[in-house]
């Protein structure tokens, strides 16, 4: 069964739609992750530098 193009286009809009909440959550979730591999990083490139100060 061959749909035509144009409810073809709006199930994949609406698939696209129904899961863009979770899209966006999983991105969040990765950029924040990031931002915090990033933090962490810095704080063990600052923690040796005060650990040799005392």
């Amino acid at each position: 069964m061959k749909l035509p193009i144009n409810v073809r286009h709006m199930l994949r809009d609406s698939i696209r739609i129904y899961f863009a909440p979770l899209t966006g959550a999983i991105k969040g979730i990765r950029s924040e992750l990031h931002r915090v591999d990033r933090e962490a990083a810095r704080r063990r490139q600052v923690e040796p530098k005060k650990i040799n100060d005392r």
